[in-house]
């Protein structure tokens, strides 16, 4: 049975600020990274960016089936899209820790 309570909600509302924080990373990554990087600042900012708002539509898409789904009594066991989610995820992981370690190297 269907519980109207927020949790779904709230589990949209979370990737929607993760959508935002990736597009305004990004954004400013590219602005603090343009001096040393050059052109290739602006091109990893704007795959952030892309990346960021792809995120927002598949958040979005997922929500609604996810509410589809709660509102059907359906089995939500992978959940629809979580792919996805999952390997944008696993993208901004990979991403975090080539940054870390060209930091720690000096080779930006």
């Amino acid at each position: 049975m269907f519980d109207p309570g927020l949790q779904p909600e709230r589990t949209a509302l979370a990737w929607r600020r993760t959508s935002l924080s990736l597009v305004a990373g990004s954004l400013a990554g590219a602005r603090l990274l343009l001096p040393a990087l050059g052109a290739l600042a602006v091109v990893l900012g704007a795959c952030g960016v892309l990346a960021g708002l792809g995120l927002g539509l598949v958040a979005g898409r997922r929500a609604r089936a996810v509410d589809a789904a709660l509102r059907a009594d359906a089995s939500l066991v992978t959940g629809p899209g979580a792919g996805v989610l999952a390997a944008t995820a696993a993208g901004c992981l990979l991403v975090g820790v080539g940054a870390l370690a060209a930091v720690v190297t000096g080779a930006v």
